[in-house]
């Protein structure tokens, strides 16, 4: 590739892509490239961890709007919003809806270099699309642990609030929590589909280097020759034993 940082994507499911935009994607298109190459240490503020991330404003954003709409579920009462339940559900909703748009369409493929999406075709059926770059080597290790501990991390605290408000009996705020679910879980099966399916295109591609390195070492004319001369000599040397052997017989 001409610069290292752009990220090629390539399809890894068994759809045809072509025709749905493309599957070539770079940080530039989203203003990402300045982000990488820089250190970007003011976005990550002291979380030592953002900082140490090689996008750190993407992951900045993919913990942010997991965080507030936690902060605003679980600590509305300190706000005196304890009974708005209206106005705190339209707020955790656009929060929560902010967040799936930016892990799906933004942080994981700058973070983990993965990106999903459904695909409606001209019959109506729908199809989902999973891709990866063409080198997962270039994902960033600090990047890649921000993003699957958060991606992780959230559905299971949303699990315990759900658990607090259902003993609590507040039926009503469950809908925020259903809601919160419903969005981390679709992220969680597209991007595990994705990535599992990125493991078996490189294995596969280390499967197709490994017999073409032995069907080009076959092919070669010294390599063949030395066979086939190894094969003569053991031939002849078992040949020269049995006639030995045959004269032995006819002797006695």
């Amino acid at each position: 590739m001409s610069n290292k940082d752009d990220l090629e994507f390539v399809s890894v499911g068994n759809g045809d892509v072509s025709t749905a935009g493309g599957a070539t994607w770079t940080p530039n298109d989203m203003g990402g490239g300045a982000v990488g190459a820089g250190g970007g240490g003011g976005a990550g503020g002291g979380m030592g961890f953002i900082r140490s991330a090689r996008h750190p404003v993407a992951a900045f954003f993919h913990v942010l709007f997991k965080f507030l709409a936690l902060f605003m579920y679980a600590f509305c009462g300190w706000f005196g919003l304890g009974d708005s339940f209206i106005f705190v559900t339209i707020i955790c909703i656009l929060l929560l809806a902010a967040d799936f748009w930016t892990v799906k369409n933004v942080t994981g493929r700058l973070l983990v270099g993965l990106r999903w999406w459904n695909m409606i075709k001209s019959d109506g059926t729908s199809e989902w699309i999973y891709e990866s770059l063409d080198n997962m080597s270039e994902v960033d290790k600090g990047d890649a642990r921000v993003f699957w501990w958060s991606l992780y991390a959230t559905p299971v605290l949303w699990i315990a609030l759900f658990i607090i408000s259902l003993l609590r009996f507040n039926l009503e705020w469950l809908i925020i929590v259903v809601v919160a679910l419903a969005l981390n879980i679709a992220n969680i099966i597209g991007y595990t589909r994705c990535s599992r399916e990125a493991q078996k295109r490189v294995s596969s591609f280390m499967q197709d280097g490994a017999m073409a390195g032995v069907s080009a070492a076959f092919s070669n004319s010294a390599v063949t020759g030395f066979l086939v001369n190894a094969l003569g000599a053991g031939g002849g040397s078992s040949n020269g034993n049995d006639a030995q052997a045959q004269q032995g017989t006819a002797f006695v």
